[in-house]
């Protein structure tokens, strides 16, 4: 039986002004939420805060001769590489010396007080871009920190509050441009961090360890990153059965997978993985000491995650 070109034409046409009517609708949806909500509320505060402790308890809680471990390579202390290391803190003041840890400390203070962000924004970043590139034994919560601030600062910049933990006011009187600009920003933060997520699941998949199921095993064996005696008994045991193998460390690649797939789902679900994966994040830290990493992770954590509402006053 052939069909009728002209109804098969009409149908096409019906379709594409239904889709086309659609993404006019979501368009106008997602301009006028820009319109209504401000990125400027607690979880852009929460996260900077949680960066500069991270930075700041590194600093007075890590021996300098560990945090700038000394080496033939590097009798200093601090990596100097890098084309761009010459700006770095550390490679023009020393990575022991007086100045540079009343600079770090001044400048994370100064975020954690939330004052002026927008002036704090480019410091806290050149502080957090100096360890990662500086220390010879930064960790990922370095890294993550380091990219984290980077990509906070066009978002800062344009933050014309006097304290970032105060509600924003003035979003409505502000340029459209100013206010893309910043959502723009943020929706780059929520790419990086399902970009973050799915590397480091994907990546797992190529390691042998991680196949076999005895990547953990191999970790609690380093001396560096042994957890705490019952933890270890905990692990052992875990390790000690299918079930436990499984559960542990693949767990953790399918933990991984979802957070990254948390991009693509609505808002009620974002809210709901947050503490799930906050407490997974906690869970490295209490077994392997990473707290940085889980400052970091969790700074990421909300403003990937802690959703903006229009009825939210913070």
């Amino acid at each position: 039986m052939r069909m009728n070109p002209l109804a098969v034409q009409s149908g096409l046409v019906t379709e594409w002004r239904s889709s086309a009517s659609a993404g006019k609708t979501l368009l106008r949806s997602a301009a006028d939420f820009i319109d209504d909500v401000s990125p400027y509320n607690s979880s852009v505060a929460i996260a900077r805060s949680l960066l500069a402790l991270s930075t700041l308890l590194t600093f007075l809680l890590t021996p300098r001769g560990a945090l700038f471990l000394s080496s033939p390579e590097n009798p200093d202390g601090v990596v100097c590489d890098a084309a761009t290391a010459r700006w770095s803190l550390f490679c023009a003041a020393g990575g022991s010396s007086p100045l540079s840890l009343m600079i770090v400390v001044a400048v994370t203070l100064a975020v954690l007080s939330g004052y002026l962000p927008a002036v704090t924004a480019v410091p806290h970043w050149w502080v957090s871009w100096s360890l990662n590139i500086g220390s010879p034994v930064r960790d990922g919560g370095d890294q993550v920190a380091a990219v984290l601030t980077l990509l906070l600062v066009p978002l800062l910049l344009l933050d014309g509050r006097s304290n970032h933990w105060v509600r924003d006011g003035r979003w409505a009187s502000r340029t459209w441009g100013a206010r893309g600009t910043a959502w723009a920003m943020l929706v780059i933060i929520w790419i990086q961090a399902a970009v973050l997520y799915a590397n480091a699941a994907i990546a797992k998949f190529a390691v042998v360890e991680w196949a076999n199921g005895t990547a953990l095993w191999y970790w609690i064996q380093d001396p560096s990153f042994r957890p705490p005696g019952p933890l270890v008994w905990l692990i052992e045991a875990a390790q000690g059965s299918l079930f436990g193998t499984v559960a542990v460390n693949y767990g953790v690649m399918a933990l991984e997978l979802f957070a990254a797939a948390l991009f693509f789902v609505r808002p009620s679900i974002r809210t709901i993985a947050l503490p799930v994966l906050l407490a997974f994040h906690l869970c490295i830290g209490v077994a392997f000491g990473l707290w940085s990493f889980f400052l970091s992770m969790a700074a990421l954590l909300v403003l990937y995650l802690r959703v903006p509402r229009i009825d939210r006053t913070d």
